[in-house]
């Protein structure tokens, strides 16, 4: 132990002689938006950040949301750094997001120093909302048997997309079935998918998503699991 503190020390010794600082220590970290924030669809708003250190020049930018399918969307990939330790980007977010919540922000230098925000809400602003939603069947609480014909209906308000993928996702084990990879989605803001239950495992925590194959931000899953049961 001795001669490891005495190494650490000939070494910042050495440095201090030839007029070489230690390295200074590279930090980044995301201050807004926060976990409180709630910004309006359709309105601009700014993204700040504070840092330390020789980080690059620019940062590249990332919206995220949380859910069965994940989303990404990049807002900038080089966006300037900042001066003063600290950088922010004025971002018009665009209306035809989904609202709620579990969106994060994520901030990257150039050398790979970032930070990911808290979590964050987006709320209705005056223009209409885009979205797909499951509807009551299938919302949860169903009882399924295997082999038998079952009906998923959802609705949607705006442009989400013109097809959807269905599965089942158990939440425990983190596993997706697929159900179908590509379903029209439908009229009159209104769509529906025919389905036989195919030899699946029996079970109670299987949950079902719908995600619109063009923009993974429009999804939604079950809020209760569907019970799997065997074969009557």
């Amino acid at each position: 132990m001795k001669r490891v503190v005495f190494l650490a020390f000939s070494i910042l010794l050495l440095l201090m002689s030839t007029g070489l600082a230690a390295p200074k220590e590279m930090t980044l970290r995301v201050t807004e938006p926060g976990e409180s924030t709630e910004w309006i669809l359709g309105t601009a708003n700014t993204i700040k950040w504070s840092f330390r250190g020789e980080l690059g020049q620019n940062v590249t930018i990332r919206l995220q949301r949380a859910g069965w399918v994940n989303a990404r969307m990049t807002l900038s990939e080089a966006a300037p750094l900042g001066a003063g330790k600290s950088g922010s980007f004025k971002w018009d977010i665009p209306a035809d997001l989904p609202p709620g919540g579990k969106y994060t922000i994520t901030v990257t230098a150039e050398n790979g120093i970032g930070d990911m925000s808290g979590e964050f809400t987006f709320v209705a602003g005056k223009t209409p909302v885009t979205r797909i939603l499951l509807t009551d069947p299938p919302k949860g609480g169903e009882r399924w048997s295997v082999g038998t014909p079952v009906t998923i209906r959802w609705k949607f308000t705006g442009s989400p997309g013109q097809t959807v993928k269905l599965a089942l996702i158990k939440k425990e084990e983190g596993s997706v079935t697929e159900i179908s990879s590509s379903v029209p989605i439908g009229v009159d803001e209104k769509g529906l998918y025919e389905w036989k239950v195919p030899a699946l495992k029996p079970g109670n925590d299987y949950y079902i998503g719908i995600a619109s194959n063009s923009n993974a931000f429009y999804q939604d899953m079950g809020t209760a699991p569907v019970v799997i049961t065997a074969t009557r």
